[in-house]
Protein backbone atom coordinates (compact mmCIF):
# COMPACT_ATOMS: atom_id res chain seq x y z
CA UNK A 1 0.00 0.00 0.00
CA UNK A 2 2.97 2.47 0.68
CA UNK A 3 4.23 2.27 -2.70
CA UNK A 4 1.13 3.08 -4.46
CA UNK A 5 1.03 5.83 -2.11
CA UNK A 6 4.34 6.76 -3.69
CA UNK A 7 4.47 6.06 -6.94
CA UNK A 8 0.92 7.36 -7.25
CA UNK A 9 2.19 10.50 -5.47
CA UNK A 10 4.91 11.26 -7.43
CA UNK A 11 3.21 11.14 -10.80
CA UNK A 12 0.07 13.69 -9.73
CA UNK A 13 2.84 15.91 -8.33
CA UNK A 14 4.59 16.16 -11.56
CA UNK A 15 1.02 15.86 -13.61
CA UNK A 16 -0.12 19.40 -11.36
CA UNK A 17 2.71 21.27 -12.88
CA UNK A 18 1.81 19.97 -16.83
CA UNK A 19 -2.00 20.59 -16.13
CA UNK A 20 -2.08 24.31 -15.25
CA UNK A 21 -0.81 25.72 -18.11
CA UNK A 22 -2.27 23.44 -20.27
CA UNK A 23 -5.77 25.04 -19.79
CA UNK A 24 -4.58 28.22 -20.15
CA UNK A 25 -2.68 28.32 -22.96
CA UNK A 26 -2.13 26.00 -26.35
CA UNK A 27 0.53 25.04 -28.57
CA UNK A 28 2.74 26.73 -30.32
CA UNK A 29 6.26 25.84 -31.25
CA UNK A 30 8.28 22.93 -29.11
CA UNK A 31 11.96 23.96 -29.20
CA UNK A 32 12.45 22.78 -25.99
CA UNK A 33 12.74 19.19 -25.99
CA UNK A 34 14.00 16.61 -29.19
CA UNK A 35 14.44 13.18 -29.94
CA UNK A 36 15.98 10.37 -27.95
CA UNK A 37 15.86 12.73 -24.42
CA UNK A 38 15.90 10.48 -21.60
CA UNK A 39 15.13 12.02 -17.67
CA UNK A 40 15.38 9.98 -14.77
CA UNK A 41 14.49 10.76 -10.84
CA UNK A 42 14.37 8.50 -7.56
CA UNK A 43 11.61 8.80 -5.71
CA UNK A 44 12.08 8.80 -1.53
CA UNK A 45 9.10 8.01 1.01
CA UNK A 46 9.40 8.81 4.26
CA UNK A 47 7.56 7.08 7.14
CA UNK A 48 8.24 8.55 10.41
CA UNK A 49 11.39 9.48 11.32
CA UNK A 50 13.18 6.81 8.07
CA UNK A 51 13.33 8.12 4.42
CA UNK A 52 13.49 5.11 1.89
CA UNK A 53 14.92 5.24 -2.02
CA UNK A 54 12.03 3.54 -3.42
CA UNK A 55 12.29 3.55 -7.06
CA UNK A 56 12.98 5.01 -10.05
CA UNK A 57 10.79 7.00 -12.86
CA UNK A 58 12.15 7.67 -16.26
CA UNK A 59 10.68 10.33 -19.21
CA UNK A 60 11.90 9.55 -22.66
CA UNK A 61 10.86 11.10 -26.12
CA UNK A 62 11.18 9.40 -29.50
CA UNK A 63 10.39 9.79 -33.03
CA UNK A 64 7.77 7.52 -34.30
CA UNK A 65 5.56 6.14 -37.20
CA UNK A 66 2.32 5.63 -35.53
CA UNK A 67 -0.85 4.78 -37.60
CA UNK A 68 0.76 5.88 -40.63
CA UNK A 69 1.51 9.35 -39.03
CA UNK A 70 4.81 10.96 -37.91
CA UNK A 71 4.44 11.24 -33.64
CA UNK A 72 6.36 12.25 -30.68
CA UNK A 73 6.03 8.40 -28.61
CA UNK A 74 6.59 9.92 -24.80
CA UNK A 75 7.14 7.42 -22.41
CA UNK A 76 7.42 7.05 -18.64
CA UNK A 77 8.05 4.36 -16.38
CA UNK A 78 7.84 3.63 -12.80
CA UNK A 79 9.75 1.05 -10.77
CA UNK A 80 10.39 0.06 -7.33
CA UNK A 81 13.76 -0.97 -6.85
CA UNK A 82 14.33 -4.95 -6.29
CA UNK A 83 14.96 -5.01 -2.61
CA UNK A 84 11.40 -2.54 -2.34
CA UNK A 85 9.88 -5.74 -4.37
CA UNK A 86 9.77 -7.83 -1.06
CA UNK A 87 7.31 -5.06 0.36
CA UNK A 88 5.50 -3.44 -2.35
CA UNK A 89 6.04 -4.90 -5.93
CA UNK A 90 5.41 -1.65 -8.65
CA UNK A 91 5.52 -1.48 -12.72
CA UNK A 92 4.27 0.80 -14.57
CA UNK A 93 4.06 2.41 -17.62
CA UNK A 94 2.88 5.03 -19.86
CA UNK A 95 2.76 5.73 -23.64
CA UNK A 96 1.48 8.75 -25.55
CA UNK A 97 1.79 9.35 -29.01
CA UNK A 98 1.16 12.66 -29.93
CA UNK A 99 1.03 15.39 -33.25
CA UNK A 100 4.48 16.81 -33.52
CA UNK A 101 2.92 20.24 -35.13
CA UNK A 102 -0.72 20.19 -32.76
CA UNK A 103 0.74 18.07 -29.58
CA UNK A 104 -3.17 16.86 -29.71
CA UNK A 105 -3.12 13.69 -28.41
CA UNK A 106 -3.97 10.54 -30.62
CA UNK A 107 -3.75 7.89 -27.97
CA UNK A 108 -2.67 7.23 -24.20
CA UNK A 109 -1.95 3.92 -22.54
CA UNK A 110 -1.85 3.57 -19.15
CA UNK A 111 -0.34 0.02 -17.77
CA UNK A 112 -0.45 0.18 -14.25
CA UNK A 113 1.34 -3.20 -11.86
CA UNK A 114 1.39 -2.49 -8.16
CA UNK A 115 1.25 -5.54 -5.74
CA UNK A 116 -2.38 -7.06 -6.20
CA UNK A 117 -3.73 -4.26 -8.12
CA UNK A 118 -3.96 -4.40 -12.10
CA UNK A 119 -4.99 -1.19 -14.32
CA UNK A 120 -5.12 -1.07 -17.80
CA UNK A 121 -6.56 1.92 -19.45
CA UNK A 122 -6.35 3.41 -23.02
CA UNK A 123 -7.97 6.77 -24.14
CA UNK A 124 -7.77 7.45 -27.97
CA UNK A 125 -9.02 11.00 -28.95
CA UNK A 126 -10.56 13.13 -31.73
CA UNK A 127 -9.33 16.63 -31.55
CA UNK A 128 -12.16 17.45 -34.50
CA UNK A 129 -14.87 16.42 -32.01
CA UNK A 130 -13.57 17.30 -28.99
CA UNK A 131 -13.74 13.87 -27.08
CA UNK A 132 -12.02 11.20 -26.38
CA UNK A 133 -12.98 7.34 -25.78
CA UNK A 134 -11.32 5.69 -22.80
CA UNK A 135 -11.05 1.92 -21.70
CA UNK A 136 -10.68 0.73 -17.85
CA UNK A 137 -9.95 -3.07 -17.46
CA UNK A 138 -9.09 -3.27 -13.20
CA UNK A 139 -8.27 -6.50 -11.60
CA UNK A 140 -10.94 -8.80 -12.89
CA UNK A 141 -13.62 -6.07 -13.44
CA UNK A 142 -15.67 -6.13 -16.36
CA UNK A 143 -14.46 -3.65 -19.27
CA UNK A 144 -15.49 -0.06 -18.80
CA UNK A 145 -16.00 2.60 -21.65
CA UNK A 146 -16.47 6.11 -21.30
CA UNK A 147 -17.19 8.94 -23.38
CA UNK A 148 -15.05 12.10 -22.06
CA UNK A 149 -16.09 15.61 -23.81
CA UNK A 150 -12.94 17.44 -23.96
CA UNK A 151 -12.26 21.60 -23.40
CA UNK A 152 -9.86 23.47 -26.13
CA UNK A 153 -6.25 22.59 -25.15
CA UNK A 154 -6.78 19.53 -22.70
CA UNK A 155 -4.13 16.83 -23.30
CA UNK A 156 -3.46 13.74 -21.90
CA UNK A 157 -1.11 13.11 -18.84
CA UNK A 158 1.86 12.70 -20.56
CA UNK A 159 1.94 15.05 -23.44
CA UNK A 160 1.00 17.57 -20.99
CA UNK A 161 4.27 17.23 -18.93
CA UNK A 162 5.84 18.16 -22.72
CA UNK A 163 3.45 20.90 -23.73
CA UNK A 164 4.11 23.21 -20.21
CA UNK A 165 7.60 22.96 -21.19
CA UNK A 166 7.37 24.39 -24.33
CA UNK A 167 5.60 27.31 -22.07
CA UNK A 168 7.32 30.33 -21.29
CA UNK A 169 7.17 29.78 -17.34
CA UNK A 170 9.62 32.43 -16.54
CA UNK A 171 7.05 35.57 -17.25
CA UNK A 172 4.29 34.06 -14.28
CA UNK A 173 4.80 36.82 -11.91
CA UNK A 174 5.19 35.50 -8.04
CA UNK A 175 1.93 34.77 -5.99
CA UNK A 176 -0.52 34.13 -9.45
CA UNK A 177 -2.85 31.63 -8.87
CA UNK A 178 -5.09 29.36 -11.52
CA UNK A 179 -7.57 27.36 -11.20
CA UNK A 180 -6.39 23.40 -12.45
CA UNK A 181 -8.39 20.93 -14.06
CA UNK A 182 -6.31 17.75 -14.34
CA UNK A 183 -7.94 14.93 -16.75
CA UNK A 184 -6.45 11.70 -15.34
CA UNK A 185 -7.76 8.08 -16.72
CA UNK A 186 -12.07 9.70 -17.01
CA UNK A 187 -11.95 11.79 -14.42
CA UNK A 188 -11.73 15.67 -13.69
CA UNK A 189 -9.83 17.38 -10.87
CA UNK A 190 -9.91 20.79 -9.96
CA UNK A 191 -6.55 21.96 -8.57
CA UNK A 192 -5.41 25.59 -7.62
CA UNK A 193 -1.78 26.30 -8.47
CA UNK A 194 0.29 29.09 -7.24
CA UNK A 195 3.63 30.45 -8.86
CA UNK A 196 6.11 31.43 -6.24
CA UNK A 197 8.76 32.58 -8.05
CA UNK A 198 12.41 31.56 -8.55
CA UNK A 199 14.96 30.23 -6.66
CA UNK A 200 17.86 28.16 -6.18
CA UNK A 201 17.64 24.29 -5.33
CA UNK A 202 20.34 22.11 -4.23
CA UNK A 203 19.79 19.10 -5.60
CA UNK A 204 20.89 15.60 -3.58
CA UNK A 205 24.28 15.53 -5.86
CA UNK A 206 25.25 18.70 -4.28
CA UNK A 207 24.81 20.71 -8.09
CA UNK A 208 22.71 23.70 -7.60
CA UNK A 209 20.22 25.23 -10.08
CA UNK A 210 18.47 28.34 -10.87
CA UNK A 211 14.96 27.22 -10.82
CA UNK A 212 11.13 28.47 -10.80
CA UNK A 213 9.06 27.52 -7.78
CA UNK A 214 5.49 26.49 -7.56
CA UNK A 215 3.13 24.98 -5.07
CA UNK A 216 -0.40 23.48 -5.72
CA UNK A 217 -3.34 22.31 -2.96
CA UNK A 218 -4.53 18.53 -4.19
CA UNK A 219 -7.71 17.35 -3.59
CA UNK A 220 -8.69 15.17 -1.28
CA UNK A 221 -8.88 11.54 -1.99
CA UNK A 222 -7.11 8.20 -1.20
CA UNK A 223 -3.13 10.19 -1.10
CA UNK A 224 -4.26 13.43 0.33
CA UNK A 225 -5.73 14.84 2.92
CA UNK A 226 -6.94 17.79 0.76
CA UNK A 227 -5.29 21.50 0.81
CA UNK A 228 -2.31 19.63 0.79
CA UNK A 229 0.93 21.47 -0.96
CA UNK A 230 2.91 19.85 -3.87
CA UNK A 231 6.03 21.83 -4.68
CA UNK A 232 7.89 21.70 -7.91
CA UNK A 233 11.09 23.16 -8.60
CA UNK A 234 11.91 23.58 -12.55
CA UNK A 235 15.06 24.48 -14.12
CA UNK A 236 15.01 28.42 -15.41
CA UNK A 237 16.41 27.56 -18.72
CA UNK A 238 15.34 26.81 -22.13
CA UNK A 239 14.81 22.87 -20.86
CA UNK A 240 12.20 23.77 -18.42
CA UNK A 241 12.54 20.36 -16.64
CA UNK A 242 11.84 19.55 -12.76
CA UNK A 243 14.78 19.19 -10.64
CA UNK A 244 12.98 18.05 -7.38
CA UNK A 245 9.29 17.75 -6.02
CA UNK A 246 8.19 17.07 -2.47
CA UNK A 247 4.75 16.20 -0.82
CA UNK A 248 2.93 15.49 2.30
CA UNK A 249 0.62 12.26 1.51
CA UNK A 250 -1.70 10.32 4.05
CA UNK A 251 1.22 8.22 5.01
CA UNK A 252 4.17 9.94 5.11
CA UNK A 253 5.79 12.17 2.42
CA UNK A 254 7.39 11.48 -0.81
CA UNK A 255 10.14 13.28 -2.65
CA UNK A 256 11.25 12.95 -6.40
CA UNK A 257 15.03 13.90 -7.46
CA UNK A 258 16.41 14.66 -10.73
CA UNK A 259 19.27 12.12 -11.23
CA UNK A 260 20.38 12.48 -14.80
CA UNK A 261 19.05 14.18 -18.13
CA UNK A 262 20.36 12.75 -20.95
CA UNK A 263 19.73 14.05 -24.96
CA UNK A 264 18.63 17.66 -23.63
CA UNK A 265 17.87 19.80 -26.63
CA UNK A 266 19.37 22.84 -25.50
CA UNK A 267 22.22 23.54 -22.88
CA UNK A 268 21.49 22.89 -19.16
CA UNK A 269 22.39 26.60 -18.38
CA UNK A 270 20.33 26.60 -14.76
CA UNK A 271 23.20 24.06 -13.19
CA UNK A 272 25.30 26.88 -11.36
CA UNK A 273 28.91 25.43 -12.16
Amino acid sequence: MNKNFIRSAFFISFSVLLHFSSIAQCFTANNVFGDRENITYEVSYNWGPIWIEAGLVTFAVNKEKYLGKDTWHLKSTGKTYSTYDYFFKVRDYYDSWIDPQTFHSIEFRRYIYEGNYNLLNTITFDPSRQTAISNTKTNNNPLRQDTIRLSKCIFDMLSSVYLTRTLNLSDLKPEARILVSVLIDDSVYKIEVRSLGKEVVENRDGQHYKCIKFTAKMVQGTIFRGNEDVLIWVTDDDNKIPVYIEAKIIVGSVKAYLIEAKGLKNPMKALIK
